[in-house]
């Protein structure tokens, strides 16, 4: 994926610059925010082309795919859940300020870093430390 660094407006423009044509370029700037709405990070400006989409229907998911949509499907239904309940966001919002600082001990190791992995939003963080003790069952 290219870095771009562009001018006002254009710095702030996201999505695919043409509809048709073999060529759809697409850009995108990730803007992680607390539950406040305060902005926590910026991600780099990032453009892309999607060379190869993958066919489905010719190439369907193997077990090991499949076994992973699933588990990220209970992470989710699980992570509805929580959502509702006030005292597991309590939890879950002060496990993940404390990950912002350190690393979460359950949370994989970041290959570049070397260091366990922070999550920039909250929702992420819990859906993906669910998904990890799911597989650990």
């Amino acid at each position: 994926m290219a870095r771009i660094t562009y001018l006002d407006p254009i710095a702030s423009m996201t999505g695919r610059l043409s509809r048709k044509g073999a060529r759809q370029i697409i850009s995108r700037r990730k803007i992680y925010r607390d539950e406040y709405g305060n902005v926590l990070f910026e991600g780099n400006s990032e453009s892309y082309i999607v060379k190869h989409p993958r066919d489905f229907d010719k190439k369907p998911l193997t077990p090991g795919e499949r076994k992973n949509v699933e588990t990220f499907q209970q992470a989710y239904t699980q992570f509805q859940l929580e959502k509702q309940n006030p005292e597991r966001m309590a939890y879950w919002t002060a496990r993940y300020r404390a990950q912002l600082d350190k690393g979460d001990p359950e949370a994989p190791i970041d290959k570049r870093t070397g260091e366990r992995r922070i999550y920039a939003r909250l929702d992420n963080f819990i859906r993906a430390m669910i998904q990890i003790a799911l597989r650990k069952q």
